[in-house]
């Protein structure tokens, strides 16, 4: 069955960081949303002290195939060897769209149960990662992946779109349009509000979470960054 882990002490995982800390003065623990196993968190022993290709594949925004030890799976799973995939550096050098994708991830960690493999969902995010270091319109590839990524997680975004007065036919039309658009297909649209736009979606998502700490950052530099 997929997903279940055997009766086996070592295990070759693909992941994306989602988030990571130091544990223990020194080590770190990083949030992983895997291929087969959804999300987890998991332990990097000796973060400080071990080599710099291990430490670099624990780090946030990096897709990593990772040989993990757990000897029970009510276990923390131990990182004991990883093989970066993906880097993303095109955003990780770039202080905007870094944000934008470090908001995705927080997306994926609140609304995603731990321990629930969801391939859909570990594919829309690690492409989002990719969308986001190529294009000019960050907030809106940030707005359709979490609409996509509600859709996915069986909130009923149709619902609130025709139970709010303040959304117009129009923004219905164009929330609908970014609901179902990959990638590739953003930077056609030239007249949409991504502000206006943003922040219906945003309103609805913390209806349910607390606002990600990303976002808060975000409102907090819009002035400066933002125009």
């Amino acid at each position: 069955m997929t997903g279940v882990r055997e009766a086996k002490m070592y295990y070759q995982i693909k992941a994306l960081v989602l988030n990571a800390q130091t544990h223990n003065e020194h080590d770190k623990q990083v949030t992983l949303y895997s291929y087969q196993w959804g999300k987890i968190k998991a332990v990097v022993p000796s973060a400080k002290k071990i080599t710099a290709k291990l430490s670099a594949a624990t780090e946030p925004l990096t897709e990593s195939e990772f040989m993990v030890f757990q000897s029970h799976p009510s276990m923390r799973p131990k990182i004991t060897g990883a093989l970066i995939i993906n880097n993303n550096t095109d955003v990780k050098t770039d202080f905007i769209k870094n944000l934008y994708a470090l908001y995705a991830a927080e997306i994926c960690d609140k609304f995603a149960p731990f321990n629930l493999e969801h391939f859909e969902k570990y594919d829309l995010l690690s492409r989002v990662w990719e969308v986001l270091g190529q294009t000019k319109t960050p907030k809106r590839v940030l707005t359709a992946f979490a609409l996509r990524f509600l859709k996915l997680s069986g909130y009923s975004y149709a619902e609130y779109l025709k139970n709010n007065p303040e959304l117009d036919g129009e923004t219905q039309k164009t929330i609908r349009m970014l609901s179902n658009c990959s990638g590739d297909d953003l930077e056609c649209f030239n007249t949409v509000d991504d502000d206006r736009i943003w922040n219906f979606v945003e309103s609805y998502m913390t209806t349910y979470i607390k606002r990600p700490s990303v976002g808060v950052f975000l409102k907090k530099i819009s002035g400066l960054y933002f125009v």
